[in-house]
């Protein structure tokens, strides 16, 4: 079974750039297990780190040209061309959130940024 999201709140502090982005590119930085195999990461199976180029539509906190490299670090989920959604990155580049941009929906992120429940 699937770990639940972490808490906005306990993230959102070290997301210094929040961006709604359509994932461009993907490229892999280390090879993908034969099938499923291997420890499994956060309830899910091993998928390993990846960079990737968004196509930044809106920036929501920080500043972000128009594409943003950012990485993927081993996670329960992959990228692929095409995933559109909310991204919290951190101040290394690395997408914040256990599922990437389906953690959590974009109202849920501009609420906590406006301060609002």
């Amino acid at each position: 079974m699937a770990l639940p999201p972490e808490p906005l709140d306990e993230l959102l502090p070290a997301a210094r750039t929040v961006v709604e982005a359509e994932v461009a590119a993907v490229h892999d930085l280390e090879p993908w297990p034969p099938g499923d195999k291997g420890a499994p990461i956060d309830g899910a199976p091993p998928r390993p780190s990846q960079r990737a180029t968004l196509r930044v539509s809106r920036v929501l906190r920080g500043t972000a040209d128009q594409e943003l490299t950012v990485t993927k670090p081993a996670a329960g989920y992959a990228l692929h061309a095409g995933v559109c959604g909310p991204f919290l990155v951190d101040e290394r580049g690395h997408i914040l959130g256990r599922y990437g941009p389906d953690t959590w929906a974009i109202e849920e992120i501009e609420a906590a940024l406006r301060g609002t429940p």
